[in-house]
């Protein structure tokens, strides 16, 4: 048995999103890895064909999303940047030797890492050994979305610089992860759009399931960001088959994406406890979605209540609020599901006449209080 080759990859102290966009690459990689203070400790026969391969499965997930008719105008594969950040990418482009274009940077780094002059592993040691060194690349705005250019702190008069420089190895590793996070494009209000990220809190997801994540299971346009447990239930949704073998939590990253002068900025972060979710409503939740009609009425209610501009938005918002508690226990919740939507239901079939509001309202209720009676149908089966 050929010895295991190691590779040890600082990650940024102090600034997470970073680091997650490194973890959402890492966990595209097959090996061993484990965290080690401030590093990622990665463990293979063959560690460069591993970082390789995982690279390889970057690309081949963002020339699948270009070749996609239904995701051309989102764009998901193209990266955004400000004017800052395009001399940043233009310098790095240079060194690498290609066009400014995301697929185009990692088949270019791919080349200089399979080159025996200048790449190997013993490259990927010596680039990734310091997020922070001397002389290297400054940070584009996408990867500064929590960090002040100038912080200012006790006994310093003007304040000190909090931009560091990094190799390219770890700028490239850094945006490969970025890409393959950016799932979606939503509306968060009215005027403004976001990109999403879906990012791992951890090194632990699979490959084949971090994957199917990124590319099929989230990817495109979103309802919307908000409320957090109806974005919640939505993840749980449709991940479910995939949370029963790997119960593991993300963050969701709302992100308004760096153009013309203007840098880019985090509009919105949602830490997603889908593990502790799913452990609490397994068999609830699984009951629901057996069934056509209440799997229906969920994704219904779900998706009004995240939908902007949305009729009766309001009240979808309350119901998800008692389904979510509803699935993981709560009786005062189920008991407030139940009889709300039904007296909803009652008090807008008694109308005589009906508008776009009630029609909407009507078709809210009917779908709340569908899952407050499978709910119920599952505790009177099980008692």
């Amino acid at each position: 048995m050929s010895k295991l080759e190691v590779l040890r990859i600082r990650v940024p102290e102090g600034l997470l999103i970073p680091k997650l966009y490194l973890y959402s690459f890492l966990n595209l990689v097959e090996t061993r890895k484990r965290e080690v203070g401030q590093y990622v400790e990665l463990r293979d026969e063959d560690m460069l064909g591993a970082i390789l391969d995982g690279i390889e499965t970057v690309k081949e997930i963002l020339e699948r999303r270009r070749k996609e008719e239904s995701l051309r105008r989102l764009r998901l594969s193209e990266l955004p940047m400000s004017g800052n950040d395009k001399k940043i990418f233009v310098r790095l482009c240079s060194e690498l030797k290609c066009e400014l274009d995301s697929i185009a940077i990692l088949e270019a780094y791919s080349d200089v890492l399979k080159s025996p002059k200048v790449g190997g592993l013993e490259r990927l040691m010596r680039g990734l050994k310091n997020f922070s060194v001397s002389e290297g690349y400054a940070l584009p705005s996408i990867f500064k979305l929590e960090l002040y250019a100038l912080t200012r702190s006790t006994f310093f008069k003007d304040g000190f610089s909090m931009d560091p420089k990094v190799s390219l190895d770890s700028i490239v590793l850094m945006l490969a992860g970025y890409l393959v996070s950016r799932v979606g494009r939503t509306r968060l209000d009215r005027e403004s759009w976001v990109s999403a990220h879906v990012l791992p809190l951890e090194l632990t997801w699979s490959k084949s399931w971090w994957r199917l994540i990124l590319y099929e299971r989230l990817l495109g346009l979103w309802h919307g960001m908000r409320p957090v447990d109806a974005l919640v239930l939505h993840l749980l949704v449709n991940l479910w088959d995939l949370l029963a073998d790997e119960p593991h939590d993300l963050m969701v990253l709302g992100v308004v994406d760096p153009m013309g002068s203007v840098p880019a900025a985090s509009a919105i972060s949602i830490h997603a406890p889908l593990r502790e979710v799913y452990i609490r409503s397994e068999r609830l939740l699984g009951y629901i979605l057996a069934e056509e009609l209440s799997r229906n009425a969920l994704n219904w209610l779900v998706r009004r209540a995240l939908t902007v501009d949305q009729l009766g938005r309001e009240a979808a918002e309350k119901f998800v609020k008692l389904t979510f508690l509803s699935i993981q226990g709560d009786v005062r919740a189920l008991e407030e599901l139940s009889l709300m939507s039904s007296r909803l239901e009652t008090r807008i079939l008694a109308m005589r006449q009906l508008e776009d509001l009630e029609r909407k309202l009507l078709a809210i209720a009917r779908d709340a209080r569908r899952i407050a009676g499978r709910i119920l149908e599952y505790h009177f089966r099980s008692s």
